[in-house]
């Protein structure tokens, strides 16, 4: 009788290990679960960078067909390469140079945001010289520029400027990070200076595009205008407003 009982108490103690086995394979396998399903996450930080290359992205680092997805850039013109913050630049002589991007940003009742980072000469800061700009049928339908006769850099559109209010105006041989952002929603035109909001203002703008994102010139009474003395380099458009950390991050780093 003794040993029956040892033989049900040893069976009994087996069963029970036996099941806390299966339990603890069962949970290694959910948690094998749990972390395949969690690497999404894990690669969130560069799908943030990836939204920052925007619609189109041309960073101008010694090559005259920067491309982003199936954009290519072609350089016209005036033009040379040279250093730029990111690694390298285009420079405009402020009279024929220029690219076209061969992208078209839809710009009628929709968001949108344009960036770059310039460099002005000390040759005649007193005109107009634009970064970016879209073709319209006779006018641009916007200018991301320097306005000579504001003395600082500018948002803007046919009848309607948002400039600048910084500090210190800019100086001639010095980088800096530009963005222009326009809301459909409130009508609201924002420039902002190295990350920093400058202006902004209340404007509507007719002028459909009918022509493709340049860079170095903007577009006026039917004619090329406003040629960019100096150089530029890291250009993005995006088909949507940019928020200010949005902005703040791109100001510090260029995405990978």
């Amino acid at each position: 009788m003794t040993r029956r009982w040892s033989l049900i108490t040893t069976i009994a103690v087996l069963t029970v290990a036996l099941a806390f086995v299966v339990v603890q394979l069962v949970r290694g396998q959910d948690s094998g679960k749990e972390q395949v399903e969690a690497k999404p996450a894990a690669s969130s930080p560069d799908a943030g960078a990836e939204s920052l290359q925007g619609l189109g992205w041309w960073p101008l680092h010694q090559s005259g067909t920067a491309k982003v997805g199936e954009y290519d850039a072609v350089v016209s013109g005036g033009t040379q390469w040279t250093d730029g913050p990111e690694g390298g630049a285009l420079r405009l002589d402020g009279t024929s140079g220029y690219v076209d991007t061969n992208t078209r940003l839809d710009t009628v009742d929709k968001d949108y945001s344009v960036a770059a980072r310039v460099r002005l000469t000390d040759q005649d800061m007193t005109r107009m010289r634009t970064a970016v700009s879209q073709d319209g049928d006779r006018i641009s339908t916007f200018f991301l520029q320097y306005s000579g006769q504001d003395g600082n850099f500018a948002f803007s559109f046919g009848g309607a400027r948002t400039v600048a209010e910084t500090p210190e105006k800019p100086q001639s041989g010095r980088w800096y990070h530009l963005t222009g952002t326009y809301s459909q929603k409130d009508l609201r035109m924002r420039v902002y200076v190295d990350g920093q909001l400058a202006a902004t203002r209340v404007a509507s703008n007719s002028v459909k595009p009918t022509g493709a994102v340049v860079i170095g010139r903007g577009k006026f009474a039917g004619k090329a205008a406003d040629f960019w003395n100096g150089d530029i380099a890291d250009v993005h458009v995006y088909d949507r407003e940019l928020t200010p950390r949005e902005v703040g991050s791109l100001s510090s780093n260029e995405p990978g």
